[in-house]
């Protein structure tokens, strides 16, 4: 049989075929997937939330329609500042790629955060049941401050409100606590590192008597840095006790909770921990009357035992041995005579030096040197500067022993260095 030109010299047509294994599909699904679909935002609700031993951090996103699966790995876990919980609503970015080991597609994330202030709430209450599980914010661990502190370290943003507030009261309460700024951020990305730097650095002065955290008031998002839980476990692990001054009355951030103590702005954190001039004084001279009475009731307490004893020696003793008791009793006397003294002069040199102290401080001292105050005259307000008068302005000058008013004849300004 012939055949023509364009038909085949044999009537069967023979295809090669090839037969893939399951893991070659796999792999080959995984390179167009993770070549193909670049990284993507997505949002949705968490289920299926796990930790696994290491740190490892798997879960699921869904909506209505449809689930995907969602990994991040030790080292992105550990920089996430909130506690995610099952039904939170989450936007993530990541790559989407496959395990091939279960034929699924997952994202790989890089980057996670609440969708809405409603999750930050979210996020935050379940960051602190976790801390106070744990026993970060138990009131057995709260150490108490120093009544009459000496230094104050204080770590707060150098260009804040909270910075001159503080400040303001402090030199009016007792200018004579020392106060060292650590300068650092207290919003934004970043901000809850630098503070507890801020804590490692201040923690190395010994003579240090506590440390501040302040900063004004805000939103959630403006005060979530002090919600870290990196800054809570650094105020825990303080050697010094420390004071969180964080917002207005009404903002309680986790920081707040883990302090030794809480106050409600940074103005009241120098209200309650720098004690007034006065105050200091009323309270050495209770401990003076204090020491008095205690030595009055002592030397009763002696005396009233050294009587019973000398009665006690002449009933039941020759009267030699009455004599030997007697002279031992008036040692002893003359002893706590000298202590009684020495207790005295101890007390009266120590007051005499913070009264010395406290004189030193009161500006109007000075002016006994030769030195005096100006005004501008009728408004009293104080010349602290040249600029502050003109030719012809009406002045008063106080001097250490009285005042009296001047014209301004001419003003001369002193040449910058």
């Amino acid at each position: 049989m012939e055949s023509g030109g364009d038909e085949p010299s044999s009537p069967l047509f023979f295809m090669t075929e090839r037969i893939y294994t399951v893991s070659e599909v796999a792999r080959e699904v995984k390179r167009v997937i993770e070549q193909f679909i670049a990284p993507v935002w997505i949002e949705g609700e968490v289920s299926n939330f796990s930790v696994s031993r290491i740190g490892h951090v798997y879960f699921a996103l869904k909506d209505q329609q449809a689930l995907i699966n969602c990994v991040i790995w030790r080292n992105v876990a550990d920089s996430i500042v909130f506690q995610i919980t099952n039904g939170m609503r989450l936007v993530v970015f990541g790559s989407i790629t496959t395990y091939t080991a279960q034929s699924q597609y997952q994202i790989n994330i890089q980057q996670v955060r609440p969708a809405g202030i409603g999750n930050l709430y979210l996020a935050y209450e379940a960051l602190k049941r976790k801390l106070e599980q744990e026993g970060l914010f138990a009131v057995e661990r709260k150490r108490a401050l120093n009544h009459f502190p000496q230094r104050i370290g204080l770590i707060t943003s150098p260009t804040g409100a909270a910075l001159f507030d503080f400040l303001q009261i402090s030199r009016r309460r007792n200018p004579a606590v020392e106060i060292l700024i650590y300068p650092a951020q207290v919003q934004g990305a970043g901000a809850a590192d630098t503070m507890i730097k801020g804590l490692q650095v201040l923690n190395q002065y010994d003579d240090m008597d506590c440390i501040v955290l302040a900063r004004g008031g805000g939103s959630i998002e403006d005060l979530w840095a002090f919600n870290e839980e990196k800054l809570v476990r650094a105020i825990v692990a303080s050697r010094l006790p420390v004071v969180s001054a964080v917002g207005h009355e009404v903002d309680f951030t986790l920081a707040d909770f883990a302090a030794d103590l809480r106050a409600p702005t940074p103005s009241a954190a120098a209200e309650i921990i720098i004690p007034q001039q006065a105050d200091i004084r009323t309270f050495l001279n209770e401990q003076v009357g204090k020491c008095q009475k205690l030595i009055e009731n002592t030397f009763d307490q002696i005396s009233v035992k050294l009587t019973t004893i000398a009665k006690r020696l002449e009933l039941n003793r020759p009267l030699e041995l009455v004599r030997q008791k007697v002279q031992r009793l008036d040692e002893l006397e003359q002893r706590s005579t000298l202590a009684v003294k020495s207790i005295f002069t101890h007390t009266i040199h120590r007051i005499t030096v913070i009264n010395q102290t406290l004189n030193a401080l009161n500006p109007r001292h000075v002016l006994r040197r030769g030195y005096a105050i100006v005004f501008r005259h009728p408004e009293g307000k104080l010349v602290k500067s040249i600029t502050a008068v003109n030719q012809g302005a009406q002045v008063r000058v106080e001097l250490h022993n009285g005042q009296f008013n001047a014209v301004v004849e001419e003003v001369t300004s002193q040449p910058k260095k």
